[in-house]
């Protein structure tokens, strides 16, 4: 239960975003190239420096449940820069929002694990705090590989 209702809150921020866009999505030009900047920089940073570089203190906010924990973090650390790079190449951009989407998702049972804790001198927030830090980032990422949602009715 610890898990099921933040992981249903980020699926429902993702299930929401298309629910209000029905597949109509408005680019926002300028606004948007510095969005895609906003929200791939924090990927790339992690990728780099708490995936690659911090296998070992990133592999510790796992879950113990989760098996290969250190491939696990090198995996997510390699989508992070993935998803990046994406949201600027045009064809891949709406794959790459959703599939970065996705992941923050996946990964967030280990931001319950280390909620609260001190892991590698970071302390992690509460899970309410982080979830709705998830949430927003999330929207963020969306709004930056798809656009905004176009109101019904819209052309």
């Amino acid at each position: 239960m610890q898990y099921a209702v933040p992981l249903v809150l980020l699926v429902i921020t993702i299930l929401a975003f298309f629910a209000l866009g029905r597949g109509s999505y408005e680019q926002f030009g300028v606004s948007q190239v510095v969005l895609q900047v906003v929200v791939a920089l924090p990927l790339v940073a992690s990728g780099i420096l708490l995936h690659f570089l911090k296998v070992g203190v990133s592999a510790g906010i796992i879950p113990p449940i989760f098996p290969a924990r250190p491939f696990l973090v090198v995996l997510t650390g390699i989508f992070e820069i993935l998803g990046a790079i994406g949201l600027f190449v045009p064809s891949m951009r709406r794959h790459a929002a959703l599939w970065i989407s996705i992941m923050m998702v996946a990964v967030f049972p280990a931001n319950i694990y280390a909620a609260g804790q001190v892991v590698g001198g970071i302390r992690f927030p509460s899970v309410p705090v982080r979830v709705t830090m998830q949430i927003v980032y999330i929207a963020l990422v969306l709004l930056a590989g798809y656009g905004a949602p176009r109101p019904a009715g819209r052309c």
